[in-house]
């Protein structure tokens, strides 16, 4: 770019889009591009954390979100619909999911399966990883954690909200023995926005899973706990910016559907594919949680 162009970077929820302008009122083709929605509501989740973790949380929000959320310029959302390459707008109407209605949309799909199914599940609250990461919660956020048991189930779902955008961390055979079965015990990474590098996460993830085995008085070392595989497969991408916490519920649907009683190396990564669902099918449940 010459010296006459001008750069600005704006920020789009979990993503940046860097839109050039040329002088001479130039026009520069753009190329389709996933549309982030850029009213992330900072401030409400910063509510969220508040009333529903109390005073011994601290300075989490510092932590969570380590820029100045008052200065966030607001504007009113559009409801337009988006053009994609080579595939249609989602019909829906789909607003970025906070943390209560999550938990409130993720209970309800708990209570669809039965006990006997659930057994083998279990699910840690939406907002304990961003709580983990600040040192001021981070032993609170561990007990809590040790209180769910999850070294007796087969699955553990986790899911993530960070940079206002949702993905989902499948804990897997934790509470094995690495003797016999070796091969079984890894955690899943289900992101539907590749382009943000789910991966970013890892180092986080990795202290997280050692900082539980610690607190549950775990008899693994450290160094064989880092040898946990994070595998990351590519599963259906979300269309726009708003739908990543739907994503999210969807998975740990059909994944309490579909998931093997025993995970193995050998099968995976099963149904966890491209094609794993199709955007009516999550169109159909979306609409199923609000009635």
């Amino acid at each position: 770019m010459n010296s006459g162009n001008k750069k600005r970077e704006i920020v789009l929820g979990c993503v940046s889009k860097l839109v050039y302008s040329r002088r001479r009122n130039k026009k520069e083709p753009i190329k389709d591009v996933i549309q982030i929605d850029s009213q992330v509501d900072f401030a409400n989740q910063e509510g969220e954390i508040d009333s529903r973790h109390g005073d011994a949380i601290g300075s989490v929000v510092d932590s969570i979100f380590p820029f100045n959320s008052k200065i966030i310029p607001r504007r009113a959302r559009t409801k337009c619909k988006r053009k994609f390459k080579g595939s249609k707008a989602l019909s829906r109407s789909k607003e970025k999911l906070d943390s209560q209605v999550f938990e409130n949309y993720l209970a309800k799909i708990w209570k669809s399966f039965s006990e006997d199914r659930k057994m083998s599940f279990a699910y840690l609250d939406s907002l304990w990883f961003s709580l983990y990461r600040n040192p001021s919660s981070k032993d609170k956020v561990l007990s809590w954690i040790n209180k769910e048991r999850i070294f007796t189930k087969a699955y553990v779902f986790v899911p993530i909200v960070c940079w206002g955008h949702w993905n989902l961390l499948i804990f897997c055979h934790f509470g094995e023995n690495l003797g016999s079965v070796a091969e079984s015990r890894c955690m899943l990474l289900l992101d539907s926005l590749e382009m943000a590098n789910p991966r970013r996460l890892e180092p986080e993830i990795r202290r997280f899973v050692q900082d539980i085995y610690k607190a549950g008085d775990r008899p693994e070392t450290k160094h064989l706990i880092s040898k946990i595989p994070l595998l990351v497969p590519k599963v259906p991408q979300q269309k726009d910016g708003t739908e990543c916490g739907n994503f999210v519920l969807y998975f740990i649907k059909l994944f309490l559907e579909l998931a093997p009683d025993h995970f193995s190396m050998d099968g995976y990564p099963y149904f966890m594919k491209k094609d794993w669902f199709t955007f009516e099918e999550l169109d159909r449940f979306c609409e199923s949680l609000t009635h």
